[in-house]
């Protein structure tokens, strides 16, 4: 066994633990381990951890026998590192084992030599002979190298220099920012956290361009990344511009802001003498061949069974994005089944766009029975950045360690760790890896672990991402709906907090505690830049609408009505409105307002044809041409499974609804719609989509079995809940299959997994009762027990709605 250890695992192993006690000096093994070791340590391969069992000494005295005196010379190299007190108990031996191998968790690879950009980065940044621009705008996809690039050019200019990351987004303020530079650069405590706080001077631009300066003085270098809060590509606040404007050129570059849009014009033009820009693209296929098979050698133990081709198909399916190249190699490199890999690789390649989707399907798969990574990507999905410690905390009682666990998730490329020792989901991965994450059974946990975290007190005594630990528990006090936070935590929350989490729950359908966290930070709005300030009043009056407040309806709308820059989304607001009032018509002119405030704004356009044709769809008389032309420009603007959806529904409606006489049919109406579905089914992530048009269909030409048998069909695609909603209110319609649906919902109410999907869709549930209920004996007592928490009041107006609609 210490033959095997000595060839083979101690030269490979990156971290030793020593259990230094008397037993150890008479152990031949372990003295044998531990010369070895020295000359490891002395080589600088080896990293070591001494964890004192007992008393006995860990440096040689003249009471010892002479003959230990070899052990104590080799022991001397590892002391120099890191060691325990004597006697350490079992909780603070697992602490300090946990924070001696966590740093393994950020995992060096091969990188790709990017001369073709880095060449021009530094050309770029170069200002004058010997100054560069003090700041620098990065852009391009997740996954691309930006951060690569970045750590790469800076080691040519400032070879020990580290980088001080921060996450900024819309919503950030300078505060805030200040926080988190005095965190991450200087090691702040919460004593000068507080004092920080307090201060007036931090709430200003200049407060963060002092700190970033002092960053640079001491030898270190800021990253921005810019994290989107925001469904629109909105950009980063505008005081952003002043805090780079008052930066000087230096030696080298001190600021670099990380984003995924290119830089705008106006914002070139704003600080025009002191930022650099450059566009990070993808590879090409024949680049990288040679990194490609470095990346196998690195994670694979047998690559010489990746032949040339296999390496093409794996450059193939990653398509052009580096980290999922990186991804795809060291996933692939521990699947033993290659029949395993061509499936995988061969599905990536053939869904073009959808081959990250398909490898986030794939891996996730292989984590079916992993219950702790599981709830360690749900809690990181919510929670985000988050520090070791607290993960440590989390999952104490967990089958595995929490390094374990990250570890598995670090391999299949759902985790990241980044150079400061926080975790998150890896962005390029995180949006697909989502929809994995809203199991019953994950979403009970997540509730009661949510805020148990928020409630939890943490070690102020600490100076390693305090502000991030804050941050942390704000994030997850306000993601739990709830308002309380400790007082030690309380005085650091801000407007953008409550900005951020009220964009994120009402997302989650969340919309009462979306309102309420929205209203605080709409009170607080001038502290927002205006673009930042026009989102808030988007989602606050979007909020508002699903709430029922309508005098904060009206305030966004007038508000949004006084910019000629807003105007078109207080047409979307007021549109929204009558939507959700069931005044199609109306709604739909309003669409039709807000669509030509945009017309050369692709993103916003895309949001408008949805509704806009789902208005026209539901009118008394559905002008099906029109809404053709509008589903046709979508398509031309972007091809999605949405797009897709929505003319098909237009061609099915049309053929089996709209036509009355065979004159008024346009020509081959049928080929369209067939065309339509042909191509709805062939779209990566359709088939969902395709069975629900099915359904429809089924239902449209009285075969309500059917219908609920596409759905069904439909769920095993896409499990999304508004899939099961579509399936009872199909049920509810028809009298056979009404009793059904009363005892699924009546099951539904009395689970408690499923309490969260309750909760946010309570109204349109009873809605679904109550159309059932209509085709029997109505019980005003198994209703009013199924709608609780809805009071008398909300219960009639439904009631009433579902009379209305039976009636006319």
């Amino acid at each position: 066994m210490w033959d095997e250890i000595s060839r083979r695992e101690l030269p490979a192993s990156r971290y030793l633990v020593v259990f230094w006690s008397r037993s150890y000096v008479k152990a031949k093994g372990c003295i044998r381990e531990l010369r070895q070791a020295a000359e490891l340590m002395a080589n600088g391969t080896l990293s070591s951890l001494i964890l004192r069992l007992d008393d006995f000494p860990i440096v040689w005295n003249d009471d010892l026998s002479a003959d230990l005196k070899p052990i104590f010379d080799d022991l001397a190299h590892l002391l120099e590192v890191r060691t325990s007190h004597p006697n350490v108990s079992l909780e603070d031996a697992n602490q300090l084992v946990q924070r001696f191998i966590e740093p393994a968790m950020k995992s060096a690879h091969p990188t790709l030599p990017r001369d073709d950009i880095l060449e021009p980065m530094r050309n770029a940044v170069q200002k004058e002979r010997f100054r560069c621009f003090p700041a620098m705008w990065i852009s391009g996809f997740p996954g691309a190298g930006r951060h690569t690039l970045v750590e790469q050019l800076n080691k040519s200019m400032a070879p020990n220099g580290r980088p001080i990351s921060v996450d900024i987004n819309a919503a950030s303020l300078p505060k805030q920012i200040c926080l988190k530079l005095e965190s991450a650069g200087f090691g702040a405590d919460i004593n000068r956290l507080a004092q920080v706080q307090d201060a007036d001077e931090s709430n200003t631009f200049e407060g963060v361009s002092n700190r970033i300066n002092r960053i640079f003085e001491s030898g270190n270098y800021v990253v921005f990344t810019h994290d989107k809060i925001l469904q629109n590509n909105v950009e980063l606040p505008e005081w952003l511009d002043d805090v780079v404007s008052s930066l000087e050129a230096a030696t080298r570059p001190k600021l670099f802001i990380v984003s995924q849009l290119p830089l705008s014009i106006e914002r070139r033009k704003r600080c025009f003498e002191q930022l650099a820009e450059q566009r990070v693209t993808g590879f090409s296929n024949y680049e990288v061949v040679p990194f490609a098979e470095s990346l196998l050698a690195h994670f694979d133990r047998q690559p010489e069974r990746w032949t040339a081709k296999a390496v093409d198909d794996l450059i193939d399916a990653a398509q052009g994005n580096i980290g999922l190249l990186v991804t795809l190699a060291q996933a692939t490199s521990s699947v033993i089944d290659f029949s395993e890999i061509d499936e995988l690789i061969a599905h990536a390649k053939n869904m073009a766009q959808e081959s990250i989707a398909y490898y986030v399907d794939w891996a996730f798969a292989s984590l079916h029975d992993d219950i702790d990574c599981q709830r360690m990507m749900l809690f990181l999905n919510d929670v985000s950045p988050c520090d070791a410690r607290d993960l440590a905390g989390l999952f104490e009682n967990a089958e595995e360690s929490v390094l374990k666990t990250l570890s598995k998730c670090a391999k299949l490329g759902f985790v990241e760790r980044d150079s400061s020792g926080l975790y998150r989901l890896t962005p390029f991965l995180a949006g697909r890896l989502a929809r994995h994450l809203v199991r019953a059974d994950l979403i009970e946990w997540r509730r009661s672990v949510i805020e148990t975290f928020a409630k939890s007190p943490f070690d102020f005594g600490a100076t390693e991402n305090e502000f991030i630990r804050i941050e942390s528990r704000i994030q997850a006090t306000f993601w739990s709906g709830k308002d309380e936070l400790p007082k030690s935590v309380e005085k650091f929350v801000s407007a953008s907090h409550w900005f951020q989490a009220g964009v994120r729950l009402y997302h989650a359908r969340q919309h009462s505690a979306a309102y309420r966290l929205l209203k605080k930070a709409f009170a607080a709005r001038d502290s927002f830049s205006q673009a930042s300030r026009t989102e808030l009043l988007r989602y606050f009056g979007l909020s508002a609408i699903r709430t029922g407040n309508d005098d904060d309806v009206m305030t966004c709308i007038q508000l949004l009505n006084s910019n000629v820059n807003s105007r078109e989304l207080a047409s979307y607001l007021e549109a929204f409105k009558l939507e959700s009032e069931h005044k199609f018509y109306e709604a739909k002119q309003k669409y039709e307002e807000a669509l030509q405030f945009n017309l050369d704004k692709d993103s916003r356009l895309e949001r408008i044809y949805r509704p806009l044709i789902k208005c026209i769809l539901l009118t008394r008389k559905p002008d099906y041409a029109l809404a053709e032309k509008y589903a046709l420009a979508w398509g031309r603007l972007r091809q999605t499974v949405f797009s897709k959806h929505a003319t098909c529904r237009i061609y099915l409606q049309w053929m089996l609804q709209g036509v009355q006489r065979a004159d008024e049919a346009p020509a081959h109406l049928r080929r369209r719609y067939d065309d339509a579905l042909v191509d709805l089914r062939q779209h990566p992530g359709g088939m969902g989509a395709y069975h629900e048009v099915l359904s429809e269909a089924a239902e449209i030409t009285g075969k309500p079995e059917e219908a609920v048998a596409e759905l069904e069909a439909a769920i095993a695609f896409d499990d999304r809940f508004e899939l099961r909603l579509k399936r009872w209110q199909i049920m509810a319609r028809h009298k056979k299959l009404a009793q059904a649906a009363l005892s699924e919902l009546e099951e539904l109410k009395a689970d408690p997994k499923q309490a969260m999907f309750r909760d946010v869709h309570l109204k349109g549930l009873v809605e679904i009762f109550v159309t059932a209920m209509s085709h029997g004996v109505h019980s005003p007592q198994r209703l009013n027990r199924f709608a609780v928490p809805l009071g008398s009041r909300d219960i009639g107006a439904i009631v009433s709605r579902v009379r209305r609609r039976q009636e006319g």
